[in-house]
């Protein structure tokens, strides 16, 4: 029986393996539930307390869980429990207010047992801990450059005591709006992050100019504004019952962060790029569900480098190659680019070992296109076999893998950081 059990479940995970759900066009991100662990798999609760994430144990709206006297948020186990030991203490923090019955931004309890913990006197389900408005994020600058960048963006909650936990960081390209890059970490945690959280709009969190970049994304004003580059009607290169358009590409993914705050504060447009739905919703996620679940499978602790490298191109009335831009400045100049590729560059630390997931943002190229101006270095994808994608599927982004220090000698705006050899 046993047998036919576990024959059952694979047979379950592969359905939802391949599941999706397409959302509107405000909504254009998406995540795939992680499979059930088999029972050897699932850790048990702590002794003391033990709080879990992916469940209806945190209300909505969920506070800040952070280590007390501290800017971090408070580490959770390898399958998605925040473990608290009998009579230590967590921190439950609101940027507005907690609700009632509890009062004030924050407040420090201790560990009873099970998911009750205690204020003074008084003992509080966790349930109780909740906001009166989901916490808010920001965007702040840290006032240092980086390479390809005009700044280095920390993105995260501003505490009381003037504590700020950052969640990720962006390096910003003011001049030309556009993100290089997006640095966060993984761990084996992070594959049972928070679900049902809701997708909110994307904000610009006081950059692009005072740009109303939420409706430069619509389907109807990036066509107009194509339209405008080519000289002629882009009709064919739109479809949107096919997905055939450009939708606001996460770099951090929503489902990259386990907390519900967390998640919610990657609706930053700094967080974005013009990402053709087609690939977005194919192959580029397939590398996001492929790194997490290899992540947490493996127990491996790594760093992620997100971003996006060039401006694709689509030929104009004169079938001359343009490039592709939803803003223009006041000489024309174009803003906020549709990349010709996107990567994510994963990074062990413990061993320095690293390797670059490459994904192609044009739906519209011939394969000797690709082959001549979007692969940039060998392609090592051969050697992994963690990530479900179709690699030569161009309509769904034709996908490669790359050595490090070779997409380093074409793609130059990457922080310094050593590599020792190839992570696989």
């Amino acid at each position: 029986m046993k047998g036919l059990a576990l024959i059952a479940l694979s047979a379950v995970i592969l359905a939802c393996g391949q599941a999706r759900i397409l959302q509107q066009e405000q909504d254009l991100s998406w995540e795939l539930p992680m499979p059930v662990p088999l029972n050897d798999q699932i850790e048990g609760r702590a002794a003391g307390c033990s709080i879990k994430i992916r469940g209806s144990e945190l209300k909505n709206p969920q506070p800040l869980l952070i280590k007390p006297g501290t800017s971090d948020f408070f580490g959770y186990s390898d399958t998605g429990f925040v473990d608290v030991e009998k009579d230590k203490t967590i921190e439950f923090h609101c940027t507005s207010s907690l609700a009632s019955p509890l009062s004030g931004r924050s407040v420090t309890a201790k560990c009873v047992e099970g998911t009750t913990f205690r204020i003074g006197d008084k003992d509080h389900d966790v349930s109780a801990f909740k906001c009166t408005s989901w916490p808010a994020f920001v965007g702040k600058k840290s006032g240092a450059s980086c390479n390809g960048g005009t700044t280095l963006i920390r993105v995260g909650f501003e505490l009381d005591g003037g504590r700020f936990a950052k969640q990720y960081e962006v390096c910003f390209n003011e001049d030309e709006e556009v993100t290089r890059y997006v640095y966060h970490t993984l761990e084996p945690g992070n594959n049972y992050y928070a679900t049902g959280v809701d997708r909110i709009t994307f904000g610009a969190g006081g950059f692009f100019a005072g740009k109303n970049v939420d409706k430069l994304y619509t389907q109807v004003t990036q066509k107009e504004t194509i339209d405008k580059e080519l000289g002629m009607d882009s009709n064919r290169y739109f479809d949107s019952a096919k997905n055939v358009f450009l939708a606001r590409g996460h770099m951090g993914a929503k489902a990259d962060f386990v907390y519900a705050p967390e998640q919610r504060a990657t609706f930053l447009f700094i967080n974005a790029a013009p990402q053709w739905q087609t690939f977005n919703a194919g192959n580029w996620a397939r590398v996001e569900d492929g790194v997490r679940a290899w992540v947490s499978k493996e127990k491996k602790h790594v760093e992620c480098y997100t971003g996006v490298w060039g401006v694709t191109t689509l030929p104009n009335k004169d079938g001359r190659q343009t490039g592709l831009y939803l803003a223009h400045d006041n000489n024309g100049n174009g803003l906020i680019p549709v990349p010709k590729i996107y990567f994510r560059v994963v990074i062990e630390p413990s061993t320095r070992r690293g390797i670059v997931l490459v994904g192609v943002n044009n739906p519209h190229l011939s394969l000797e296109e690709i082959k001549r101006d979007y692969v940039l270095c060998e392609d090592v994808s051969d050697k992994i076999n963690w990530i479900s994608w179709k690699k030569t599927d161009i309509l769904a982004g034709y996908s490669y893998a790359c050595e490090v220090p070779e997409f380093r000698k074409r793609v130059d705006h990457l922080p310094q950081f050593s590599v020792s050899g190839l992570l696989v």
